[in-house]
């Protein structure tokens, strides 16, 4: 165990008492993934013996527009979970000068599988995979149907019009891609009606589930949760990127009937494929768009992690699959 890792250890056993009462920290482990935020897997036992296996996450810092995420997920998933969407069960969250003043969560480790290459490919995972989209229209159906007078004291973010939305944030920029203009273009020309709003997920895609050999076993990371369209939520799960290699339009797995059958069934939502795909080119573009940023957030010096340089430059990954997605469809 490295120095940070003991001291984070100390930390840990200290903001733990409150909850959990004397408790020993061990196994603390580093993970991978998550761009935005530092994830921690450790055990922690009490005076009765009792082991927990926990996960930790902190906002990284240095980046202010994510301040405070950590937190504002805990209260989320706290809801969510008594809406009936698989989610962990939050331990402890806040703000702490133990975490150099960063917001952060203390959640149960759920058992299973993110690694999207594994979930797609592997034997193991194969009804998982035929579970996947009626576990995903289940789950979305209950994300959709929480109720914006449970989120009071959530500070959310309402976006009545998410292509507007998402153009303040390109123009913020200043940095032009013809390929992004083209796209805004296309998706003001072909808007959709909006299919409703609804508290939404703003991130449900394959590496944010964790899986078990029987299907989805829990919702992972919530920092981008918002009030807006559910229809948003339908197509990231179709975005290229979030295929990873697999063959299904829908996360490498299925088809946009089968994700829009079972969706109307478990939600009361009718929703053309048209639609969802307007939406599905839409998240293209807005991961983009947030790969732009990300860059940006590199080059300026906001931050110095090499994980948020190499999404920067996957840029031109979307800006090809924004042209061949538009290729598909009738300019």
């Amino acid at each position: 165990m490295g120095d940070n890792a003991r001291d984070l250890s100390k930390e840990l056993t200290k903001i733990l008492q409150s909850t959990l009462g004397e408790t020993e920290v061990t196994g603390l482990t580093r993970l991978s993934g998550g761009a935005n935020r530092e994830t921690w897997s450790f055990a922690a036992e009490n005076s009765n013996n009792q082991i927990l296996d926990l996960i930790l996450q902190m906002d990284r810092p240095g980046m202010e527009r994510l301040e405070g995420t950590c937190a504002r997920e805990a209260k989320i998933i706290t809801i969510a979970k008594k809406n009936g969407v698989p989610v962990p069960d939050v331990i402890l969250s806040g703000h702490s000068e133990n975490f150099s003043g960063r917001s952060f969560s203390i959640t149960s480790k759920i058992p299973g599988e993110t690694i999207a290459r594994k979930i797609l490919r592997d034997d193991e995972w194969g009804i998982a995979r035929q579970n996947f989209i009626a576990d995903s229209a289940k789950a979305l159906a209950a994300i959709h149907s929480i109720q914006e007078t449970e989120l009071t004291d959530i500070d959310l973010q309402r976006t009545d019009d998410a292509l507007d939305t998402l153009r303040l944030v390109y123009e913020a920029l200043k940095d032009p891609h013809p390929t992004f203009d083209l796209t805004f273009r296309w998706l003001e020309k072909n808007r959709p009606e909006p299919t409703g709003l609804t508290f939404v997920h703003g991130d449900y895609r394959l590496g944010n589930l964790l899986f078990g050999e029987k299907g989805l076993n829990a919702v992972l990371d919530w920092e981008i949760a918002h009030l807006g369209d559910p229809c948003e939520d339908l197509g990231w799960m179709c975005v290229r990127a979030w295929r990873f290699g697999g063959s299904g339009k829908v996360a490498g797995i299925s088809d946009y009937a089968s994700l829009l059958q079972n969706y109307e069934i478990e939600s009361g939502r009718k929703i053309s494929i048209a639609t969802l795909q307007w939406w599905e080119i839409f998240g293209t573009l807005r991961w983009g768009i947030i790969c732009l940023q990300m860059g940006g957030d590199f080059r300026s010096g906001r931050t110095n992690s090499l994980e948020i340089a190499a999404i920067g430059r996957r840029v031109a990954e979307n800006e090809y699959d924004l042209l061949t997605t538009l290729g598909e469809q009738k300019l």
